[in-house]
């Protein structure tokens, strides 16, 4: 790993740092209030300017609509938008069945979803977890049959983030029930405006409803929905779960997090004293701050590899058990800063630094479920890295 700056990368970075201050809103919303996600006025706008520039689908080829930064450009760019404080491009198209159907696409599925998602014109979701099939994904029962031109989807979907925006959902669906449970799934495209597509909110502790149950009644899908080939959505399932890991890996500015957190130990007082004086207190911090240091490296470790040509294969499963576990530290730190007012869930009497931390403490609970749950992750460890016996 070589973490020298080449002069060339150098003057990349300033070019983004000096775009990002001079074209990002100059206003950034109220915490309070504002939840950060892609449908939202503030984040719309910002993926918007973005688009304008081409650096929506920043980890996208050029030929795909993307900027075609390369592996390093790629680092850089994240790490200045995070510096500037600006939100890092993300989502469900994005960074997940984008990169896909470029991979795996037809023709005519590039040239009908790529250009509208690199524009931030339509949002997706995922239609991947069932009421019995989360965790252990391929025991999906949602059917389709295929009907002539068309399937024919049948079934249910659950912890359908952001249903109730998104114009579209990729979902798998069970195509056959012959052989291992891992065959006979294929990848439907599937438009959330078709008739028989309906959604069912579930409320969260904060009264929003981020997720939703999604049902499909004789949903009419056309076969050239279907990425890759039929039968072979496992496939299609395992690279984009890779997809998934790099957005949420490169979207928490964890440094930022515990320089928050800072500010906050030295406002907050326990016994007379300020936070921070709290010895113990300290010992936290400090092993959280080289704890993300470990993970910033790990991070550059990882994309070294892929400049080099060579695949990051399972240590992605070494960084997802770290990075989501690490962050349920931090926000149980945030939440002792806060004492008593860590109980005050959604208060607008906080302020705008505290007022996100509650909220943080809960996201960060699912943070071990997505992307592949931190059990079956080392698993992946024991089996790949370790070749440790069954």
């Amino acid at each position: 790993m070589d973490l020298r700056e080449s002069p060339e990368l150098g003057a990349f970075r300033k070019e983004v740092r000096q775009w990002v201050l001079a074209n990002l809103p100059k206003q950034a919303p109220d915490p309070r209030g504002h939840r950060g996600l892609e449908e939202d006025e503030y984040i719309t706008n910002w993926f918007k300017t973005l688009a304008k520039k081409n650096w929506l689908a920043f980890r996208w080829p050029q030929e795909n609509g993307g900027a075609g930064f390369n592996e390093p450009q790629q680092l850089v760019f994240v790490d200045e938008l995070m510096r500037c404080g600006a939100q890092v491009p993300r989502g469900f198209g994005i960074s997940m069945v984008g990169p896909l159907i470029f991979q795996y696409g037809t023709d005519w599925q590039k040239e009908r979803f790529l250009p509208p998602i690199a524009a931030h014109e339509e949002i997706w979701c995922q239609g991947y977890s069932e009421p019995n099939s989360g965790s252990d994904l391929a025991s999906l029962q949602t059917r389709a049959e295929l009907d002539g031109d068309h399937f024919i989807v049948n079934g249910q979907k659950t912890w359908t983030s952001r249903a109730d925006a998104a114009s579209w959902i990729f979902a798998l669906v069970r195509t056959s029930t012959e052989g291992k449970k891992q065959e006979g799934i294929s990848f439907l495209l599937i438009d959330m405006s078709t008739p028989g597509v309906s959604i069912k909110p579930i409320r969260q502790i904060d009264g929003n409803q981020g997720f939703f149950e999604t049902f499909f009644d004789d949903v009419k899908v056309p076969v050239k929905n279907m990425v890759g080939e039929m039968n072979k959505g496992w496939t299609m399932a395992k690279a984009l779960l890779g997809h998934e890991r790099v957005m949420t890996g490169a979207n928490v500015d964890l440094g930022r997090l515990i320089g928050k957190f800072k500010s906050l130990a030295r406002q907050y007082e326990r016994q007379g004293h300020p936070v921070l004086e709290d010895a113990g207190y300290r010992d936290r911090l400090t092993q959280m701050e080289m704890d993300t240091d470990c993970l910033l490296y790990t991070r550059y470790r990882m994309n070294t590899a892929v400049m080099k040509g060579q695949a990051p294969g399972p240590e992605s499963s070494i960084f997802k058990v770290f990075q989501a576990e690490l962050c349920q530290r931090l926000y149980d730190l945030g939440m002792d800063t806060l004492g008593p007012d860590s109980a005050a869930w959604y208060d607008a009497r906080l302020s705008e630094e505290a007022y996100d931390i509650p909220m943080g403490m809960t996201i960060t609970r699912a943070m071990s479920i997505y992307s592949g749950s931190n059990e079956i992750q080392r698993n992946i460890i024991a089996k790949r890295v370790l070749n440790l016996p069954d």
